[in-house]
């Protein structure tokens, strides 16, 4: 019989409750888990970890108010030793590069098994990294999982912010007045971003970055 002090405790979050809860009565069914609580977005999983001892967070990428990634970001910041699993249905690069980005410990597809979701787990809290089969097929062209980023597009957290309003359609004029930034600055940025993505304008931009999977 696991005792308390060593299961594992985990939050798990998807915006699909029957999804999350689906999830939980699964691992709870290991005595080495303890499910610490469920929330359907990420302002529900920072309130559950600051209020309980957690070790590792599941989290789906899509998600309303604070996404996977935005998530993610915040747990790492402000809780360093919570290690961060993604488990999503999302296989497209750009959501694996920008969880990369995000620091996340590892990152499993929805159409995984429970054995693998336990494997991972395990791996996960072994202080190593876990990324299932499919994803590292679907990288495999484009950057090493271990190593420096061969044709992934690395994006800075501004670049990400001014693609995401670039993609709503604002102009390098108003992306400057919300980044409290020069309209200079935001061209320049605007101009790295074409370069990244071989783009001939912004249109274009946007459409491979939607594409690629780099706008949701």
């Amino acid at each position: 019989m696991q005792s308390e002090k060593d299961k594992i405790r985990i939050v798990i979050a998807d915006d699909h409750e029957i999804l999350a809860s689906g999830i939980a009565v699964m691992l709870s069914k290991h005595d080495e888990f303890e499910i610490i609580g469920t929330a359907k977005d990420g302002n529900e999983v920072i309130k559950i970890v600051q209020n309980n001892t957690t070790d590792l967070a599941i989290l789906d990428l899509n998600m309303p108010n604070l996404n996977g990634i935005q998530t993610t970001e915040k747990l790492k910041k402000d809780f360093p030793d919570v290690k961060i699993l993604i488990l999503s249905m999302f296989d497209r690069e750009g959501y694996i590069q920008n969880a990369l980005d995000a620091g996340v410990d590892g990152y499993v597809l929805k159409n995984v098994n429970e054995d693998e979701i336990v494997a991972a787990i395990h791996r996960i809290m072994q202080g190593k990294t876990y990324f299932s089969q499919d994803v590292m097929e679907k990288m495999a062209n484009k950057m090493r999982i271990y190593g420096e980023a061969e044709g992934g597009v690395k994006l800075s957290e501004t670049e990400r912010k001014i693609l995401k309003l670039l993609g709503e359609g604002d102009t390098s004029d108003e992306i400057a007045l919300k980044l409290e930034q020069s309209t200079h600055s935001i061209v320049s940025y605007r101009k790295m971003l074409l370069q990244k993505f071989e783009a001939k304008n912004v249109s274009h931009l946007i459409k491979v970055a939607f594409e690629r999977g780099y706008l949701g």
